[in-house]
């Protein structure tokens, strides 16, 4: 049964310059190096009306954010990047505006953090037995109370000088194919559509093109997908282009963000990408048209 709640979350009224949003950002919650605070005061200090922080498999930003954002007249739209498989291929699903209580999306993310800690643990083991032995409690502590991923593994790796950078931790040892991989069991990407639509949200196809599984859209859109990710950083005005005919096609929002790790050098920082404000109304149009539909 579709769950549906009221939201706070009305379009500006149409006097106002809609200004630039962020909708792909990640926290200290996954994989991201600043505190939900920190990225609330940078996305103010650049003057976006909206963003949302959209962490791998968890929505704990919403509860941390949410005041602070109000206080500097920054819009907080509740976000998150659902882990999916398909044949081999990992799908992200973006998740917006669902109602953060809802019970099933809740037990389906705290489960999929359980699975990430075990895939993390046997990873850690694989690494011993490879010769690079690094503690588990190292890789915990750059966790913050999020879910654990392998950029933290690959981040012990590098402090431990197993490896020389980042991309070497993925490329030799994390990735998959690599000795110490670990798949992980994981939602299907029309499960991860059904949570977020269930919840009452818009569901989002993330990164497209390094996604790379076009021939999939025909079938994410029949589970209720909503949008798709054109404004990613540096995609080719081409397959930009490529994209937005897609979305045409299947008449699916054009959304997009930074997919912002951190303002470290070589990433992009919040509000790199250009996304009008105009997106968000439109999301909030299908998901709303969605609900009057069922």
């Amino acid at each position: 049964m579709h769950h549906t709640t009221h939201h706070p979350f009305m379009p500006i009224a149409s006097g106002k310059a809609p200004g630039w949003v962020d909708l792909h950002m990640h926290s200290t919650m996954s994989d991201g190096s600043l505190a939900v605070s920190e990225m609330v005061d940078i996305a103010a200090k650049r003057k976006l009306v909206a963003i949302a922080i959209t962490d791998h498999d968890n929505i704990d930003s919403w509860d941390q954010g949410r005041h602070l954002a109000s206080q500097v007249g920054v819009e907080l739209i509740p976000g998150v990047e659902i882990s999916s498989a398909w044949e081999h291929s990992d799908i992200h699903i973006l998740g917006y505006f669902f109602d953060p209580s809802n019970l099933a999306l809740n037990q389906a993310l705290d489960r999929s953090k359980r699975r990430r800690l075990l895939r993390a643990k046997a990873m850690v083991r694989k690494l011993d037995r490879l010769g690079m032995p690094i503690r588990f409690e190292k890789v915990l502590s750059y966790v913050h109370g999020g879910t654990v991923g392998r950029p933290h593994i690959a981040r012990a790796l590098l402090e431990e000088e197993y490896v020389k950078t980042f991309q070497e931790a993925f490329e030799k040892w994390l990735g998959p194919e690599c000795p110490a991989y670990v798949e992980t069991e994981c939602l299907t990407p029309m499960e991860a559509i059904a949570l977020i639509n269930n919840a009452g949200g818009a569901a989002v196809m993330a990164h497209p093109l390094s996604t790379n599984r076009d021939d999939l859209i025909p079938l994410l859109v029949q589970a209720g997908l909503k949008g798709i990710e054109v404004y990613c950083h540096r995609i080719p005005s081409n397959h930009r282009r490529r994209y937005q005919d897609i979305a045409r096609r299947y008449n699916l929002v054009w959304t997009g963000g930074s997919d912002s790790h951190g303002e470290r050098p070589g990433c992009p920082g919040i509000g790199s990408v250009r996304v009008a404000r105009t997106v968000v109304d439109k999301l909030l149009e299908a998901r709303d048209r969605h609900f009057a539909e069922i």
